[in-house]
């Protein structure tokens, strides 16, 4: 039986004809940076969607998606952080809520440094900075299908034991002397799926992420002599689901035209669907930030009360004209900038985040940078 030669360019042709599109891959291009502003629709009643199966070339289609609220997400100077003092090397801090996330940017990858919270939550005089022992890679580029990342994060919060009232401490077989909660979390994340994902406004080229966390709560109890000793099962039978483990799965759909996810999809344990976060437009935003710092240009103080002062290695006169925004990208006010003492005057603000721009000759934007007007947040 003879043999027959598989000619290529004919199979080339013949693939291309079925429909298959190259698949994403996700660069560094599309890294958040200090300023960035990102704005999701959320539909929290979604129906006839479904998010599909792994695998290449998919075809998503949630062009049915509604909306129910919204949220967004602010990389800010890690400075404006409350508890900034804690991590100097922090590029960022994402506040939401009772909760900062701290990060560090580089070309090929994305740390966290660490969280932070302000108190509150179930349990008194939990609050305060947990700087991880090593910062974490949560984000690596280039990222393309089947790349997978996993990390694990831990906080421990220790407290005496007069924080339990008498009528349970006397329940005990032993009376300890504190107790230590032990929060610990693993994150898995597999790039399973690439394709179009077809939103109301856009359609967009994206790779599907499969993001698998567990979360564990764990107590033990210092005893004399035992030492610690681990009382989850009986702080669980006190408290209920307070403690234990919780296993949450998301799809995160990515793509290399704009930043942050295009579209996030929550589902319970048994696959369905709880709610979708999305983009709800059809801008992309892929550009590096032209920081002031790195042009040598640099202004204090941050925070401000004032006056800001401008100092630069280059010459004054190359600097023209100021424009500062707020954080939705709305013009505040502008000015030509007096070379002869480079200060802009901001007192009239109202307390808050601001992007100022400085302009050369011609309207030649040189740099920009956040600043924050008032004390702190």
């Amino acid at each position: 039986m003879s043999k027959r030669l598989i000619n290529f360019p004919i199979l080339i042709f013949l693939f291309s004809g079925l429909g298959l599109s190259s698949q994403t891959v996700i660069t560094n291009r599309v890294q958040p940076a200090v300023g960035d502003s990102l704005y999701f629709s959320i539909d929290s009643a979604v129906s006839g969607i479904s998010y599909g199966n792994p695998g290449p070339n998919q075809d998503w289609d949630f062009r049915n998606l509604g909306m129910t609220g919204r949220r967004s997400e602010v990389y800010r100077p890690a400075s404006v952080g409350n508890l900034a003092q804690q991590f100097p090397t922090a590029d960022a801090v994402l506040i939401q809520g009772i909760t900062e996330q701290y990060f560090k940017f580089y070309q090929d990858r994305i740390e966290l440094l660490g969280t932070a919270t302000l108190g509150g939550g179930p349990l008194p005089g939990i609050g305060g900075a947990n700087v991880f022992p090593n910062p974490v890679v949560i984000q690596k580029f280039p990222e393309s299908y089947l790349d997978e990342l996993m990390y694990v994060t831990s906080n421990t919060v220790t407290l005496p034991s007069s924080i339990l009232p008498d009528s349970i401490l006397n329940t005990l077989p032993l009376r300890p002397d504190s107790f230590r909660i032990i929060f610990s979390q693993r994150f898995h994340k597999i790039a399973d799926a690439w394709g179009e994902l077809k939103l109301p406004v856009k359609n967009w080229n994206v790779l599907r992420e499969k993001r698998t966390t567990t979360s564990q709560t764990n107590v033990e109890a210092k005893v004399a002599i035992l030492g610690w000793i681990d009382v989850t099962a009986l702080a669980s039978s006190v408290f209920g689901n307070l403690f234990g483990n919780i296993n949450t799965t998301t799809y995160a759909f990515i793509s290399n035209e704009t930043k942050g996810i295009v579209a996030q999809v929550n589902v319970d344990t048994l696959g369905n669907i709880l709610g979708i976060s999305y983009k709800p437009d059809d801008k992309t935003n892929t550009a590096t930030n032209n920081r002031l710092q790195d042009l040598k240009i640099s202004f204090y103080p941050n925070p401000v009360q004032n006056i800001i002062h401008i100092a630069s290695e280059t010459r004054f006169t190359d600097l023209e004209e100021y424009k500062i925004f707020d954080m939705a990208g709305r013009l505040i006010s502008s000015s030509k900038l007096s070379v002869e003492t480079a200060t802009i005057d901001v007192a009239t603000l109202f307390d808050g985040l601001y992007i100022l721009r400085l302009y050369g000759a011609n309207g030649k934007e040189l740099g920009s940078e956040v600043f924050l007007k008032g004390k702190g947040l």
